[in-house]
């Protein structure tokens, strides 16, 4: 399972870089996205349905030299956890 933490939710949906949805399909891996308390599953034979776009132009990863596309996707949290007092 390939984890991936998100920082920003922006207008209900995320971001993820296109690297990890290659790797995803190649090694047919699921996704599992998290925002703060919240995940997302992903698995891979649904990600061609699940996408809802992709960033027009490459942005520069901030690590490497590699430019990559935004993959976007609904933010629809599967496994809520609760905070406990």
């Amino acid at each position: 399972m390939i984890k991936i933490n998100v920082k920003t939710i922006w207008m209900g949906k995320i971001a993820v870089r296109d690297k990890y949805v290659v790797r995803s399909q190649e090694q047919k891996e699921d996704f599992l996205i998290k925002h703060n308390e919240n995940m997302m599953k992903i698995p891979y034979n649904k990600i061609e349905e699940l996408m809802v776009g992709k960033s027009e132009f490459p942005i520069e990863d901030k690590f490497s030299n590699k430019k990559h596309y935004l993959i976007y996707f609904q933010w629809n949290p599967s496994i809520r956890q609760q905070v406990l007092f």
